[in-house]
């Protein structure tokens, strides 16, 4: 797990691109994301899921179960 930590990912030049017209993308929101090493893609859905997840084992406060309910009318 360490080394994960040594190379943590952040926004690249807080880059979003919008797929919310596109019917063939699985995505809605993908946001540019750098490494160290690598340039890469992160969707909303999987940023929904890492917050879900972080929710659940305490990491941010708990969000109200009507958000969580247009969070999956909206993007599900």
């Amino acid at each position: 797990m360490k080394k994960v930590l040594n190379n943590p990912a952040s926004l690249n030049q807080n880059m979003i691109e919008d797929h919310s017209d596109c019917e063939a993308c699985q995505e809605d929101y993908i946001f540019a994301m750098k490494d160290k090493y690598h340039e890469f893609s992160i969707g909303l859905r999987t940023i929904l899921d890492c917050l879900e997840l972080a929710e659940q084992e305490g990491a941010v406060p708990k969000l109200s179960e009507e958000w969580w309910i247009q969070v999956q009318n909206r993007y599900d």
